[in-house]
Order: C-alpha cells, then sequence, then structure tokens
C-alpha cells in the first residue's frame, strides 16, 4: 500500500510549477494531464488513473485561481509619494491656476497632501493641495496635470486639465 502511495502522490517534473506558473503554462500542463488521463484509460490502471485524476484537478485548479497576488488595475491610478518632483508640479498648478483665471480667484499654495499617478502616454497626476483662496480662507483643491517627457526624461508637456476647489463638510 505505501508503494501505491508513493507513486501515487509523486509529481512528475513536467507538472511542477504549474500554480506560479503565467496563464499560457498553465494550460499546457492541463493539456498534458488530459493526455495522461486519455492514456492512462487504455492502459487501465488503478494507480495511474488516481495520478492523472489529481493532476488533472491540480492543474484545473492552477489554471482558474490565477495568480496569488494583487496587481494594481493597468490605467488605473496608484498612490504616489510626494517627493519633490511632485511638489514642483503642484506649485506649477497653482500658478498655471492663478495664470488662468486672473486676479478674481487666486489661490496661494500650501502643501500637496496627496498625490496619485497614472502611466498614460505620459503621466496623469491627481494632486490634492491645501492652499489658501484670495480671500485668505483655507481650501483643499484637486489639480489634474499632464505629464509627458521625451525619451531622455526632459520634459516636453505640462498641462493643467482641471483646477477645482474640493467640498468640505462643514
Amino acid at each position: 500500500m505505501a508503494a501505491l502511495i508513493n507513486t501515487t502522490l509523486s509529481v512528475p517534473s513536467s507538472l511542477t510549477g504549474a500554480v506560479g506558473a503565467p496563464r499560457r503554462s498553465r494550460l499546457a500542463v492541463v493539456a498534458r494531464a488530459v493526455r495522461c488521463h486519455e492514456q492512462v484509460g487504455q492502459e487501465s490502471s488503478r494507480r495511474a488513473v488516481v495520478f492523472c485524476g489529481a493532476a488533472m484537478v491540480t492543474a484545473l485548479t492552477a489554471a482558474v485561481s490565477g495568480p496569488a497576488r494583487a496587481e494594481p488595475l493597468a490605467g488605473g491610478y496608484v498612490d504616489m509619494v510626494v517627493d519633490d518632483h511632485v511638489r514642483g508640479l503642484g506649485e506649477w498648478a497653482v500658478r498655471q491656476h492663478n495664470k488662468e483665471s486672473g486676479e478674481k480667484d487666486d489661490v496661494q499654495f500650501g502643501k500637496v497632501v496627496k498625490a496619485q499617478g497614472q502611466v498614460v502616454n505620459g503621466m496623469n497626476y491627481n494632486l490634492f493641495i491645501d492652499g489658501k483662496d484670495s480671500r485668505g480662507a483655507p481650501g483643499t483643491y484637486l489639480a489634474e496635470v499632464y505629464e509627458k517627457a521625451n525619451g531622455a526624461g526632459v520634459q516636453e508637456t505640462l498641462k493643467l486639465n482641471e483646477f477645482v476647489r474640493l467640498l468640505t463638510s462643514s
């Protein structure tokens, strides 16, 4: 009985690594397990049937479950560290807003409290900026900035897409 269990539970090297393998590799493992099952049907060996059944269940589970790690949504925004570059973008966004709006809606830059980035053909930034309006009232603003660099990393385009004061609960 021990020999039957040892042979049944041993996994051939062609099937190892299926769980961490890319989806294409996992599907190849499933195909190999199916071929193994077809060969076993011809041999009608109970030990081989049990092994191939277990291999098929393992391979199918790995193929369906996908990778175990969470990956960010492609094209989505991710939180970023507020470094000197991001602070500089925040200051530029406030200056650009003040230039575009004239003196009626000037904002005084305080600090960037949160930043999110999205990789596109360049980089989109959502910058949450603490500042003061022209009356001196504090507020938080959302600046949507697009930045594109050339292949050498030199800034080519900088555009302020949106600059709005966020509503606060009182």
